[in-house]
């Protein structure tokens, strides 16, 4: 593998993993969210913002690198998304793209997951929020009653 595709590889792996972690980080977030552990809580929101934050700086490293390659390959960047790169490099160096390919549907995977994950917790914190405003107006007695038998006042 050419020293500017290792590199993006390399940086791939490591987006990969960060990944890994955030998927972890939100299926953690599920758990404390369902204990209702404030602790909990602010530990994984702080811990996704760190791992969103070197996410975003990977991502970053990632596109210099395919510029450079753009610059190399004399190419216009927006033509070198990790497929084009894939399908370009597999006539010369079949091992590469292949693993330049796993490593793209890893990525994908990944990505899903944790979007799925995150609206299944948004979710829960929606539903729950409704049952805490639900809880309040009972609480400042703005609900309605349900039956006219009972009031307030019992």
């Amino acid at each position: 593998m050419e020293k500017p595709l290792l590199e993006i590889y390399q940086i791939l792996q490591k987006l990969t993993g960060l990944h890994r972690q955030l998927l972890d980080t939100v299926r953690l977030e599920r758990e404390v969210l369902v204990q209702a552990n404030i602790k909990g809580i602010e530990e994984t929101t702080h811990a996704k913002q760190a791992l969103i934050e070197a996410i975003h700086q990977t991502e970053q490293e990632r596109v210099k690198r395919v510029t450079h390659l753009s610059i190399l390959w004399k190419k216009p960047l927006r033509e070198l998304t990790l497929p084009k790169i894939i399908i370009e490099i597999q006539g010369r160096d079949l091992p590469a793209a292949d693993q330049l390919r796993s490593i793209h549907n890893t990525l994908t995977l990944l990505t899903q997951r944790i979007a799925e994950q995150n609206d299944d917790n948004r979710g829960l914190v929606e539903r729950s929020l409704a049952h805490v405003h639900q809880m309040k107006k009972n609480v400042l007695g703005e609900a309605e009653p349900k039956a006219s038998t009972y009031t307030q006042r019992g």
